[in-house]
């Protein structure tokens, strides 16, 4: 395996100030600050390259086209103004179903993202899943991976693309609902459904892994663009979880959960909607897990309303990332810690990403919660 130079002198065309943006990244894992609070921040540059033109007969077709996909993100990279603890990154991508399709399930793709269709509806056929090698979606993901990190070279990272192991892998294969029911009429069924899948997160995640440090790339990262140096990074998550009690959550998916979490150097969970807010309590139990994500939904803004839950997470000694509108900013300053936090948002122009800056950097002080 070849590897590349320590990230402290990581250099990138699209953001001469990576080694920066590492240190401070290295500081928020720790619940620590270089000298303010962190950041992801973007904003569009002037007189943008144009995107490919390119006739795809179906939306599945245009996904699928790896040259293309990799040339967008590349084109994404050059035209983005990259601000704070931002890098240029892109994440190999078929939607948030690739592990399930990785077990033989057929992939729908609308515009934006795409979604699996259920497999296992006979209990008999469980011990029938597997990963098969040769899967189309499989070879395709790793391949517009291998296909970016040629493209990407000292250009822009290439992150581990999206996996949903566990109960949103179990939920794919059944369909929610149906999991829904299984849960009260076929526990056991349930439990052996959740053994048998156990490895896929691990194994999915190597084979990935192993072509990012085999191309000498020592970041990793994924969809939410945080990421380590040299070890392992990912954001554990159980969208399913909001359909179920808390006792229901503990009981069938939380050991999967703590498995992951134990495996990575840093984790970060992702806790999507205010349904799955009473779940909260039992994540902030666990010592291992760095931070939390809340995603609040777009029905649920602003960022501002959830402010006593972005102080739970860090007085429980959780860091967070919060997703802000930019006029949020003062706000958050005023009834946080800077220590542990990091706001990702994104605004019009360089020159209001500068100003942005400016001003997060008199975030150096405890807040007033």
């Amino acid at each position: 395996m070849t590897e590349s130079a320590p990230a402290s002198t990581l250099s990138l065309e699209y953001k001469p100030d990576a080694s920066t943006v590492v240190e401070r990244m290295a500081a928020w894992w720790e619940g620590e600050i270089v000298d303010r609070a962190t950041i992801l921040l973007s904003a569009p540059k002037p007189n943008p390259q144009p995107l490919p033109h390119k006739q795809h007969a179906t939306l599945r077709e245009r996904w699928m086209d790896i040259d293309f996909q990799v040339e967008c993100a590349a084109i994404h990279a050059a035209n983005t103004y990259w601000a704070g603890e931002s890098l240029p990154i892109y994440m190999p991508n078929l939607g948030p179903e690739i592990l399930t399709a990785c077990y033989g399930a057929e992939l729908q793709f609308t515009e934006n993202t795409s979604w699996s269709e259920p497999i296992l509806q006979d209990w008999a056929d469980m011990s029938r899943l597997r990963i098969d090698p040769d899967n189309e979606y499989l070879r395709c993901i790793l391949e517009m991976t291998r296909r970016a990190l040629e493209v990407g070279r000292g250009k822009f990272l290439v992150g581990l693309t999206d996996i949903h192991p566990g109960g949103d892998l179990a939920a794919s294969l059944r369909d929610p609902q149906q999991l829904c029911l299984d849960l009260v009429e076929a526990p056991d069924q349930v439990r052996g459904l959740l053994q048998h899948i156990y490895p896929a997160f691990f194994d999915f995640f190597k084979l990935n892994h192993h072509l990012i440090r085999a191309a000498g790339q020592t970041i990793c990262t994924s969809w939410l663009p945080l990421f380590v140096d040299g070890g392992r990074y990912y954001i554990p998550s159980n969208d399913f979880s909001i359909m179920i009690s808390t006792e229901m959550f503990e009981t069938f998916f939380l050991p999967e959960l703590l498995a992951e979490i134990a495996w990575l150097d840093h984790s970060i969970y992702h806790l999507d909607g205010p349904g799955a807010l009473r779940h909260l309590d039992l994540l902030l139990d666990i010592p291992k897990l760095d931070a939390i994500q809340f995603v609040y939904g777009d029905g649920a803004k602003p960022a501002s309303r959830w402010i006593q839950v972005f102080q739970k997470i860090q007085n429980a000694g959780k860091n967070v990332h919060i997703s802000i509108e930019p006029h949020e900013l003062d706000f958050f300053m005023d009834n946080l810690n800077p220590e542990g936090v990091m706001v990702q948002t994104s605004v019009a122009s360089a020159e209001e990403a500068d100003a942005m800056i400016a001003q997060i950097a008199k975030w150096t002080r405890k807040g007033k919660h």
